[in-house]
């Protein structure tokens, strides 16, 4: 073990990347395939309510104030509500493996991006991470027919959710240098409320089919409780290093979609998912600390 390294920081993001592995599952179990923004707003409202208790209980409700960058605040809301109904859709339109691991382009979109709307330079190990992304995007597309097909539609809303998360990204670079980790996640859960409720109120909602356990897990224990382990954690990890540990996640929800769902990938999509990690890692390894590592799942 490396001298000065906080451990229980260390086994608090890797336990939070884990869990996180774990959303695909309670999604399809959510029983609210085809009604994703309903499921957001839910899971939301839930989280809203979680960081709002926590805050106040423990008395750091000064950190309830939108502060500076307000607008930068509520647009990183707005971003992240897309993200959220996309992502889900993603997963209940391809294997959990292959829409979890597509999303994780985002890092290398990052990259790729950085020049455009950072003015950062281009640097080679990015055109070499981009590469190995999209021959690992190649790959997944080997399986556009027979079981485990990926389907248009699904990529589509994978490829969304993983450009959504990349600007996500980009927009919590700045936010950070300022603003609250848990400021962040209130906020940007409370736009997702505020953002989705127009939407849904006229909209028929599945009553019947809904597994309310899952959802109350997503919101309380996954955006809530699991994102409040990862605020304080953290801290006390290196951004680089949070960068690498939060690839468990997509490995994660390989295993739970296997373990849980019954979906086993094909060699295709295996080879493409070590690829997207492959450069994904790349970027994060050699990139500069400020450039990497996700938000909280709020």
């Amino acid at each position: 073990m490396r001298t000065g390294m906080d451990f229980p920081a260390y086994l608090g993001v890797a336990l939070a990347a884990v869990c996180w592995g774990s959303v695909g599952v309670l999604v399809r179990w959510s029983g609210m395939a085809g009604h994703e923004p309903q499921l957001v707003l839910l899971r939301s409202a839930l989280a809203a309510v979680f960081f709002c208790g926590t805050a106040l209980l423990s008395g750091r409700g000064h950190q309830l104030r939108m502060g500076r960058k307000p607008a930068l605040l509520l647009a990183s809301g707005l971003l992240l509500t897309f993200h959220w109904v996309v992502f889900f859709k993603a997963i209940n339109s391809l294997a959990l493996g292959q829409a979890v691991f597509i999303t994780y382009l985002a890092p290398v979109l990052v990259a790729a991006l950085a020049p455009l709307l950072l003015r950062e330079r281009l640097e080679g190990i990015t055109v070499v991470a981009l590469l190995l992304a999209l021959a690992g995007l190649f790959l997944f597309t080997l399986t556009a027919s027979g079981e485990g097909r990926l389907r248009p539609e699904g990529l589509a809303f994978a490829l969304l959710a993983a450009l959504s998360y990349a600007l996500l990204l980009i927009i919590l670079k700045r936010l950070r240098e300022e603003v609250h980790a848990l400021t962040v996640a209130f906020y940007q859960s409370l736009v997702n409320v505020v953002v989705l409720l127009p939407f849904v109120a006229f909209r028929p909602f599945p009553a019947a089919g809904v597994n309310w356990p899952s959802v109350l897990v997503l919101g309380l224990f996954h955006s809530g409780l699991v994102g409040l382990l990862y605020i304080n954690a953290v801290k006390g990890v290196k951004a680089q290093h949070v960068g690498v540990i939060s690839y468990l996640e997509p490995l994660s929800a390989y295993v739970f979609g296997w373990l849980a769902l019954g979906e086993g990938l094909g060699w295709s999509d295996l080879l493409g998912g070590m690829l997207i990690l492959a450069g994904g890692l790349l970027v994060v390894l050699y990139r500069p600390p400020a450039a990497v590592g996700p938000p909280p799942k709020a």
